[in-house]
């Protein structure tokens, strides 16, 4: 996102919230502001226009957002900071004060920030970052008073369950209360929502073996490290926590709640029901999928493994749209996880394309003769090769 999209997407609101009324002078240098090319120019079309009327409140916010870009945390929280409590732009304003504050490691004011907020409109957004607050000062204070952060990210869930993000700092924050059950729970629960989200499955690892599951922990850490190198790197730590500090998620913006019907009632089916009803949303994401129509195949297969997060098939379809939409990061990701889950010819050929479209010649050689090791017909496998020796 460019700095001029992540300034419009927080400034432009509908007229009736627009606060202050500018004047022609002012309405010109903030709108060049927010279309300028470089930091300093917005800076400085922003600070005139705030010059010309402090009370333009559109503009602090917006200056907010270039600082932050910039990391220069400081000024973000002083230019937000004067907007009077009867501004329209008041409770986002104090919102973006709380990140300012989260950023400068003032935890405390942080927390303050929040919970006013929470406690005029607990909205999940604001519930996530005050349970963060809440964690981040648990870690920096031996002495912190107050709520579990635990609690407020409860609340966040149960204001947005199917947000991935809400329900990952749930396990992350049982983790780190060393509630290994609760962990085990939410972060199999983050999997559910996001099954290539390769910190939960960490996590959720590190929890496993915790309570003595070596084998299930060790397949979930070796997911991990096919989703990212990095997670190897975190292993090879000595004398360390084997989970880092600092994995929690911030909400930058206030969104929508991402709760769909279908799962609500999803969530009431048996196991058995959970196994033939994803393989019936597999089947029609199939069909779909032959007619092209990938947004509906896709809403079909999200179905598919929410019921059954490790569904190979699932995953390798899920590739595939990826794949032909030009998603090549998120395609490599969908068929790691389906090798995870049952290692194929079929699904180490697609693993190749997707090195090949990356440009990573080596590593989709490697995927090819893997298939070819699996089932040496593999015709993918042949096509795949022959397309990396025309090269």
């Amino acid at each position: 996102m460019s700095p001029c999209e992540a300034r419009s997407t927080i400034c432009f609101r509908p007229s009736n919230a627009s606060g202050r009324h500018p004047t022609l002078a002012v309405f010109e240098n903030f709108i060049k502001g927010l279309l300028a090319e470089t930091p300093a120019t917005a800076i400085n079309y922003l600070t005139t226009a705030l010059k010309l009327q402090p009370t333009f409140d559109r503009a602090r916010v917006a200056l907010w957002a270039v600082y932050a870009e910039q990391s220069e945390h400081e000024k973000a929280l002083a230019a937000v900071k004067p907007v009077p409590a009867d501004s329209p732009w008041a409770r986002r304003a104090r919102f973006l004060a709380g990140l300012s504050a989260i950023n400068l490691k003032k935890y405390d004011d942080a927390f303050a920030t929040f919970k006013a907020l929470a406690d005029s409109q607990p909205t999940p957004a604001v519930l996530n970052n005050l349970g963060v607050a809440q964690l981040r000062r648990a870690v920096t204070s031996a002495q912190t008073p107050g709520t579990p952060a635990t609690q407020f990210f409860t609340k966040a869930v149960e204001a947005d369950p199917d947000d991935p993000d809400y329900v990952f700092n749930l396990g992350y924050a049982s983790w780190q209360n060393h509630d290994m059950q609760a962990a085990i729970y939410w972060l199999r629960e983050t999997v559910r929502r996001n099954p290539a989200d390769g910190d939960a499955h960490f996590v959720l690892g590190a929890g496993l073996a915790a309570t003595g599951k070596a084998a299930e922990a060790g397949r979930e850490k070796e997911l991990a490290r096919r989703l990212s190198s990095m997670y190897a790197e975190w292993e090879k730590r000595t004398g360390a926590e084997p989970v880092p500090k600092g994995l929690e998620r911030i909400k930058n913006e206030v969104e929508l709640p991402h709760a769909r019907p279908i799962e609500a009632k999803l969530r009431t089916t048996g196991q058995r029901d959970q196994e033939e009803l994803a393989q019936f949303y597999l089947d029609r994401a199939r069909r779909l999928y032959r007619q092209e129509h990938d947004r509906d195949a896709t809403n079909e297969l999200n179905h598919a493994l929410y019921l059954s997060p490790y569904l190979a098939d699932a995953h390798l379809l899920l590739g595939r749209i990826h794949l032909r939409n030009g998603r090549v990061r998120d395609a490599s990701d969908a068929f790691k996880i389906a090798l995870w889950s049952a290692e194929t010819a079929e699904t180490h050929a697609a693993l190749g394309e997707a090195y090949r479209q990356a440009n990573d010649l080596a590593a989709a050689r490697e995927e090819a003769q893997r298939a070819l090791t699996l089932d040496p017909n593999s015709k993918e496998a042949r096509q795949l090769l022959a397309r990396l020796d025309a090269r």
